[in-house]
C-alpha cells in the first residue's frame, strides 16, 4: 500500500439502535462493494447510567434511545468508498435527525495491516 492510499484511509463508524437498519446499511455496503465490516453490540453511557444507577431509573423517558439495543458498525474504508458509505447510511437511519437515533463519524488511518487487497 502506498503512503498516500494510507493516508486516504478512514476508520467508519456508524452507531444505529435499530437492528433493522444494520442489516440494511451491511446489505448496502456488500452493492457498493465494501467489504469486511464489523458490528459490535454496545451500550452507551445512558443506558448503563439508566439501568445500573438508581437515581437516574426515572430519567429514563427524558432521553431518546436510552434503552434502546445499540449496535456500532465499523469498517475501514478509502476516501471515495467513505463518500458512499455517509449516503446509504443517511438513507438508511432518516439522516439521524430523531434524538438518540445514531451517530456516523470517521477516524484517519495512519496505518493498517491485514486487510483483503481488494478493500486496500
Amino acid at each position: 500500500m502506498s503512503s498516500k492510499q494510507k493516508g486516504d484511509m478512514q476508520l467508519l463508524i456508524v452507531v444505529v439502535k435499530d437492528h433493522h437498519q444494520v442489516e440494511d446499511v451491511l446489505t448496502g455496503f456488500l452493492e457498493l462493494g465494501l467489504r469486511g465490516a464489523t458490528v459490535i453490540d454496545v451500550r452507551g453511557m445512558g443506558q448503563i447510567i439508566s439501568s445500573e444507577i438508581p437515581i437516574f431509573t426515572g430519567f429514563k423517558s427524558l432521553f431518546p434511545g436510552w434503552g434502546a439495543d445499540t449496535y456500532m458498525i465499523m469498517s475501514v474504508v478509502d476516501e471515495q468508498s467513505r463518500e458512499k458509505a455517509f449516503q446509504l447510511a443517511r438513507e438508511v437511519c432518516d439522516n439521524f435527525e430523531s434524538p438518540g437515533s445514531g451517530i456516523m463519524f470517521t477516524v484517519p488511518v495512519s496505518h493498517v495491516e491485514g486487510l483483503a487487497e481488494e478493500i486496500r
